[in-house]
């Protein structure tokens, strides 16, 4: 008999789904998943058993698993953090949650199909633009005759705001293999341009694709990885980046390019640099002005100072400073320009996995109107703004959900809201203006992520290892492992609850706890010498703090208090002392040290040092740069001059042990975990093929144990909203 569950009717004979009435596209595995756990509700059902029920015979990994309950949420307006429905038993499985009652009516639709829609898109949506464009070249022209209307706007979205309300639903617009990202709307909301990976070189592209119909068109073809398409208000132009060196940027410079929608000849308005937040595929660089005369583009100067957003003409590509950051932040991107042209919304990015949103005014010429005020927290981590077309709101990214704040509050310290309904794992907002017969569309990026910690066994330090095996995991981000000083327990990050907090569990992930509440950013996390505390870094104030926290539960406590950023912290060989990297002073990294018991700080390190660790014999290793891959250093005993000891270690992913260090390189392509023996200077592969390991390592004193995380499942692929309001 059909069951009923929200607003949702759910009939397993028909296989349909229908929400207030109409129908719910679904993946036919997805269709079911859920049939399967209203089937045995309220009870979990394992990992290994809903494989064997829905890909019987077929070996199938916990990620791809965990995609097909996000797939269903999705689908189910649900959250992993809040279920209504699909309830995640960590550890062990999955389980409805929710109110489920028999319907004797069934679902009831006037055009219901018989059955359940697919999303699966037809292979030729799946690749490049290949064949002739002619009567899509028309259909585009004809289309972008109409971008620059937006007569009304205000009016149009108060018309469409006047509605009764409804729940909003995401839909999948695009599904592609490889990662969609930086979508900008076309001026009415009818196209959307991107960045994809599909292409032969594999190497991101700059696509258009008309919202609901066909195959995407390429209007770039370079092995250089563009990023970062942004339509202008005119509809005339997409601007992006080009680094420049191929694939990546060598030094961090870049080509600010346009190009017209449908392709063709492209054109070098400047030259940026973008090196200074890091990779330039995640940060969103540009937004244009109002009158598409000029670019707003986050800008630095290649000498380690603070990337700042400049105006840039369009015309003669000459830059008119806007922000001025100060070290130690590392620098303003994500800009955002109101619809009215008077204020700009932009990033600060005050140390890394931290953000805080500001606003600046603008006078009519776009020059700045004042300094910026800050308007979110950077515990918050907000990025990617996005204003409302009537400029009352602004849509942001922060802790894998969307979120508004109401521009009323803006510099008032009003709450940002979550989006209902939609919005999990959304980054990249961006909202189109309505047009008469349209409402307004927002488009972002569905950004899954699954990271676990791996475990590798040796025979002693330095000898070949089995395989790794999976040791803790769950369907987020498990990271940043450490091993207890009995090698009993692990010290981790995760976001299982919602926000990056530090756990700790056995060896196999059984028998987790949380220590942290902070709804920030803790990760690092650093046991004691005698296993009673764990040092970890924070965000809670606002800049990266150490911490302190019992390891078997208790309050944390704040270990330094500084503007600065204080990152990495491990503890000295006796107990005494946390190290740590801070950018106190001129903004670079260096090595300090702060007592246990509280204290002023100390500065270790002349050089610029990240990640310390003392080892066995009171030598002090440390990162030669923040940046990755990097050196490793050594300071003997006294803190003498340093000498380099390993060379292009990635992640700062290294471990000391008794007699040696291990560390995660990559050679051809592949990524190694390597032995440095400290006695010869000799170095060894324990293991290969890791995959993409992703923060530090940790190791057994005997060397008998390391443990890695690597990014196990990724998937960026675009997600549309109807009517948003």
């Amino acid at each position: 008999m059909p069951l009923a569950f929200g607003d949702f009717a759910f009939d397993r004979e028909r296989r349909q789904l229908l929400r207030a009435g109409q129908p719910v596209r679904l993946e036919p595995k997805a269709y079911d998943l859920l049939g399967l756990l209203l089937e045995r509700r309220p009870n979990a059902l394992s990992k290994t058993q809903i494989r064997d029920a829905i890909w019987p015979a077929t070996a199938v990994s916990d990620t791809a698993l965990a995609g097909l309950v996000t797939d269903l949420r999705s689908a189910l307006d649900d959250s992993a953090r809040q279920p209504r429905f699909i309830r995640t038993v960590h550890g062990f499985g999955y389980a409805f949650c929710g109110e489920a009652h028999e319907s004797p009516d069934g679902p009831q639709s006037a055009a219901a199909p018989a059955l359940v829609e697919t999303m699966a898109a037809p292979a030729a949506s799946r690749r490049p633009w290949m064949r002739s464009v002619s009567r899509r070249t028309v259909s585009i022209a004809a289309a972008l005759g109409f971008l620059a209307a937006g007569v009304g706007t205000r009016f149009l979205v108060r018309a469409w705001r006047a509605r009764a309300s409804e729940p909003l639903k995401a839909v999948a617009l695009t599904t592609f293999p490889g990662a969609e990202l930086h979508p900008s709307l076309s001026p009415d909301g009818s196209y959307v341009t991107f960045t994809w990976t599909g292409g032969e070189q594999g190497a991101p592209d700059v696509y258009v694709q008309m919202i609901g119909s066909g195959p995407p068109l390429r209007i770039t073809n370079s092995p250089a990885a563009e990023v970062n398409p942004v339509w202008s208000p005119d509809g005339r132009w997409i601007a992006f980046l080009r680094p420049l060196g191929s694939p990546a940027p060598a030094d961090g410079r870049a080509e600010l390019r346009i190009i017209p929608p449908l392709g063709g000849s492209e054109r070098k308005v400047a030259e940026i640099y973008i090196d200074a937040l890091g990779n330039p595929g995640t940060p969103g660089f540009l937004a244009w002005c109002p009158d598409s005369t000029c670019l707003i583009a986050a800008d630095g100067t290649g000498d380690r100072l603070p990337l700042a957003l400049v105006a840039v003409s369009l015309e003669t590509g000459a830059k008119r400073p806007l922000t001025h950051p100060q070290v130690p932040a590392f620098g303003d991107c994500n800009p955002a320009v109101s619809p009215d042209g008077r204020s700009l919304v932009f990033r600060r990015v005050p140390g890394p996995s931290a953000g805080e949103l500001y606003r600046l005014r603008l006078r009519p010429d776009v020059t700045a109107d004042g300094e910026p005020e800050r308007l979110t927290p950077g515990r918050l981590n907000a990025a990617y703004p996005a204003w409302m077309p009537d400029g009352d709101e602004i849509v942001f990214s922060a802790k894998g959900s969307l979120w508004r704040l109401a521009a009323a509050t803006l510099g008032a310290g009003g709450p940002p809201q979550r989006l209902p309904y939609v919005g999990d794992d959304g980054m990249m907002p961006v909202v189109s203006r309505p047009t008469t017969g349209r409402p307004t569309r927002l488009v972002y990026v569905h950004n899954v992520n699954d990271w676990n910690i791996w475990r590798i066994e040796s025979s002693g330090a330095g000898a070949a290892a089995a395989p790794p095996v999976m040791a803790i995991s769950s369907t987020r981000l498990d990271a940043n492992p450490s091993l207890s000083p009995d090698g009993r327990r692990v010290a981790f990050s995760s976001n299982r609850s919602g926000s990056m907090e530090i756990w700790v569990a056995d060896l196999d992930g059984a028998n987790a706890e949380q220590l942290t509440s902070f709804e920030s950013v803790s990760s690092s996390p650093r046991w004691s010498p005698d296993g009673q505390l764990v040092a970890f870094q924070s965000n809670r104030e606002g800049q990266f703090d150490v911490w302190l926290v019992p390891s078997a539960g208790g309050k944390p406590s704040n270990l330094t208090s500084h503007p600065a950023n204080d990152f990495s912290p491990s503890f000295s060989r006796d107990g005494r002392w946390v190290f740590f990297s801070s950018t106190r002073g001129d903004g670079s990294f260096r090595v300090w040290k702060t007592p246990v018991s509280g204290g002023d700080a100390v500065q270790v390190s002349e050089g610029s040092g990240y990640r310390p660790e003392e080892g066995a014999d009171g030598s002090l290793y440390y990162a030669h740069d923040a940046n990755t891959p990097s050196a490793v250093l050594r300071a003997p005993p006294g803190r003498g001059r340093p000498t380099q000891v390993l060379d292009a270690v990635i992640f700062h992913a290294f471990a000391l042990v008794d007699d040696g260090i291990y560390y995660v390189d990559r050679a051809d392509g592949e990524t190694r975990l390597r032995y440095l023996n400290l006695a010869d200077g000799k170095s060894g592969t324990v293991a290969s093929g890791l995959g993409r390991v992703t923060a530090l390592i940790t190791a057994a004193p005997d060397g008998r144990t390391v443990l890695f995380s690597r990014q196990d499942y990724s998937r960026q692929d675009l997600v549309l909203v109807e009517d948003f309001r």
